[in-house]
């Protein structure tokens, strides 16, 4: 008797466990072509567009500041007032990842050795990935970068500085920057 009671409880088990697998196995509803657009929005942020007031007399009086991501990529783009030459390209991102008003992280566009360079660097100057630069117009130009530089983040905050050597030193003296914003920093939701 206490064989067949084994066997009727093994039997009930195995029974209840066919059942759970038959319904974890159903096949998921597909995804609608508007949830698939809706999740492709999400990844890809639209742009966000500032202006600077034209405060400074020089080459690099930033004018409109724009930010946009995708799922992989960051891209900013800077224009100014007034045209200016390769030669006198010097715009500095300042990143700040922790919302505690300093900078940890840079993405700078400057010239060098005879051509524009765009690199991601911590606040020593040390290198962290690159950055591609292009020129968008004659006052105007786009830097991009792999979001994964940043790390784990969902949001954070920047400023931008635009140099302008007017006194060809290589050196940023008073005077020669343009910061926008004004103060405090703008921010950038991932």
């Amino acid at each position: 008797m206490g064989t067949q009671r084994g066997f009727a409880t093994a039997a009930m088990l195995a029974l209840l466990l066919a059942s759970c697998a038959r319904t974890e196995a159903r096949q998921a509803s597909p995804v609608t072509p508007v949830a698939r657009a809706a999740a492709i929005r999400a990844e890809q942020a639209p742009p966000v567009s500032f202006t600077d007031p034209d405060d400074v007399n020089l080459p690099l009086d930033e004018k409109t500041l724009t930010h946009a991501n995708d799922d992989s990529t960051i891209t900013y783009t800077v224009e100014t007032y007034e045209p200016f030459k390769d030669s006198q390209v010097d715009f500095t991102w300042g990143l700040d990842k922790d919302n505690d008003q300093v900078v940890d992280t840079l993405v700078s566009v400057e010239f060098e050795d005879g051509k524009l360079d765009a690199k991601v660097e911590d606040p020593n100057e040390k290198e962290l990935g690159p950055a591609t630069v292009t020129r968008t117009g004659p006052n105007s130009l786009r830097v991009s970068f792999s979001r994964r530089l940043l790390g784990p983040v969902a949001a954070y905050q920047y400023r931008v500085t635009a140099l302008s050597d007017t006194n060809g030193n290589d050196e940023s003296d008073p005077g020669e920057t343009d910061v926008a914003p004004d103060t405090g920093f703008y921010q950038h939701r991932l």
